[in-house]
């Protein structure tokens, strides 16, 4: 990671996944109020969190977990490739970034095996992640040997946002039915996705003068984006959540069906049951649904 594109390469893996978590976590909160009626929020809308989602092209292929592998494998063999000068492995710094990808992988491995029903614990895919965020956390605190204090203080901020991850992680596995823990996961991934970018540009920007990594004037500037990359999600996450409130609005109730319980199929000639039926849901009826529906893709 030593270069701009090895801060890039990451965090467009934590952008892609950050932006796709939100669509869905926001999707299925909003549809599980409209099927149970529930104008207000709070703890008696119908929700049910799940560390990953299942596509709508290809519902019964764990496509997120396989994302994650095949991401994984890319960058091990890359950093792998890069870490050898005149014949011998030198870079230890890639020996580090191999073993951050390779708990990331060990996630996506878990998700397939839990879709493909193998006896695991309900859990393991939120511990295996918390798990891959611990170890990124620990290798890049113990990563900053030698840096300049610039260096050191944008890879510190960092800490801090997978500590926000791990953090909203735990809390996700124990309240799944709050919405709220699915969001803060949400939105600490896509504040490390941006960081990761904005990173790059201050350590190695591709274009301009470098910054001044000994300046200290520099450096508070460097707090001061970090905050506005703060601000910056947060109205994001906030402006997703009113526009995907708007489009499920406007879904009939066969697309509601389908964000609550998506391995389900509903042809044409079965809409206008599929309508009569979400009319008559209450609160309990939907989270049963969201449950079977998780059952069913794991």
């Amino acid at each position: 990671m030593g270069s701009f594109m090895g801060h890039v390469v990451p965090g467009a893996f934590f952008g892609l996944f950050a932006l796709r978590w939100t669509f869905c976590v926001l999707q299925r909160y909003h549809a599980g109020r409209r099927a149970a009626g529930t104008h207000g929020g709070g703890n008696h809308t119908p929700y049910l969190s799940t560390l990953t989602f299942p596509c709508r092209c290809l519902p019964h292929l764990p496509l997120e977990g396989c994302l994650k592998v095949t991401a994984v494998a890319v960058g091990m063999t890359a950093e792998f490739i890069t870490a050898f000068k005149n014949g011998r492995f030198t870079h230890l710094g890639n020996a580090q970034h191999m073993t951050m990808f390779f708990f990331f992988g060990l996630n996506g491995i878990v998700d397939i095996l839990l879709h493909y029903r193998a006896p695991l614990p309900p859990a393991a895919d939120y511990l295996s992640g918390t798990l891959a965020f611990c170890m990124e956390g620990l290798l890049f605190l113990y990563h900053l040997h030698g840096r300049t204090p610039m260096d050191v203080q944008v890879h510190m901020l960092l800490e801090y946002v997978i500590a926000g991850n791990i953090i909203a992680a735990v809390l996700e596995m124990c309240y799944r039915r709050n919405v709220l823990p699915a969001l803060m996961r949400c939105y600490f991934t896509l504040l490390q996705a941006t960081w990761f970018f904005q990173a790059g540009f201050i350590l190695y920007p591709p274009i301009g003068r470098h910054w001044d990594e000994h300046d200290e004037g520099q450096m508070m500037i460097v707090t001061l984006i970090f905050c506005w990359h703060n601000a910056a999600v947060f109205v994001f996450i906030l402006g997703s959540a009113l526009a995907t409130n708007s489009m499920v609005k406007a879904l009939p109730p066969a697309g509601i069906y389908r964000i609550l319980h998506p391995l389900t199929v509903i042809s044409s000639s079965a809409s206008s049951s599929a309508a009569t039926n979400l009319s008559k849901l209450d609160a309990e009826q939907v989270r049963r649904i969201i449950e079977e529906s998780e059952e069913e893709d794991v």
